[in-house]
């Protein structure tokens, strides 16, 4: 009786452990072979807003942003180019699918004022998962479709990236002049006040720390009757060395407060402009 007892217990024992075995087997098998049953989402590749890019000419460009209008099945970009004194260079632009990145195509200019660009990009299909805009660099007597594949990688100054993912959607309804002006004022009014906040904040801190070491100061120069000679001497270099530091921080406080003035400035005719282009 015993000897068949041991015998099922070792029977179920093996039966728990093969069953623990198979278990993982099928887990690894499942777990490692998962890529081939579940398409890997890529990552999300976009170039970011309202960030300042230096070009390898000494241009600067900003993407302002992009839009996707789902009906008309139009892209349209808005960006900045701060060119350099003395540049002769156009300004090309080209589009590209991440799919087909050898397959260029034209691009739309619908706006161009004071080196503010709105471009359009037609026929984008829902699908179109990630694209790349391209700024090429051209002397006055080249052409694009005339250059050799080494001169067209040297005339390309940069490329702007958009993912389908985190792309804004818009009605593409109105292409007018002055609402894409008012687009680019209402982004600068908006940079504008974003500095403005920084700048009010970096007085504000200054002043208090010029409080601070005013407080520092006067308590050194009462305790100076209680010291002895030789603690004298050394406090009051110690208090000297605080004046100096306060001078050095009123002088910033001065070049920080003009800085507001100069933004406030901006601001009020930033605002000034809006208003007369929404009448």
């Amino acid at each position: 009786m015993r000897r068949q007892t041991r015998r099922r217990l070792t029977q179920n024992v093996s039966r728990f452990y093969l069953g623990l075995g198979i278990f993982f087997v099928i887990g690894f098998l499942f777990f490692g072979t998962s890529s081939f049953f579940f398409a890997e989402e890529a990552p999300v590749n976009e170039t970011p807003i309202n960030d300042a890019i230096r070009l390898s000419n000494g241009e600067i460009v900003t993407l302002h942003a992009w839009s996707y209008d789902t009906e008309k099945r139009t892209m349209r970009v808005r960006l900045s180019l701060d060119e350099v004194p003395g540049n002769t260079n156009d300004h090309l632009f080209r589009y590209v699918y991440k799919a087909r990145p050898d397959s260029e195509k034209e691009v739309a200019l619908l706006y161009e004022r004071n080196d503010q660009y709105v471009l359009e990009l037609a026929d984008v299909p829902n699908d179109f998962n990630q694209l790349a805009i391209r700024i090429y660099g051209l002397d006055e007597s080249q052409s694009i479709d005339t250059l050799t594949p080494e001169e067209r990688e040297n005339s390309l100054l940069t490329s702007l990236y958009a993912d389908r993912r985190t792309i804004e959607q818009a009605n593409h309804s109105s292409s007018d002049e002055t609402t894409f002006a008012r687009l680019f004022i209402e982004d600068e009014l908006a940079e504008t006040e974003r500095q403005l906040e920084k700048a009010q904040q970096s007085v504000e801190a200054q002043r208090q720390q010029i409080t601070r070491l005013d407080r520092d100061k006067e308590e050194l120069e009462d305790e100076l009757p209680y010291l002895s000679l030789d603690e004298q001497v050394e406090q009051e270099n110690e208090i000297f060395d605080l004046g100096r530091k306060r001078d050095e921080l009123t002088l910033e406080l001065e070049k920080l407060e003009q800085s507001v003035v100069a933004l406030e400035e901006k601001h009020d005719k930033l605002r000034v402009r809006l208003r007369e282009l929404s009448i």
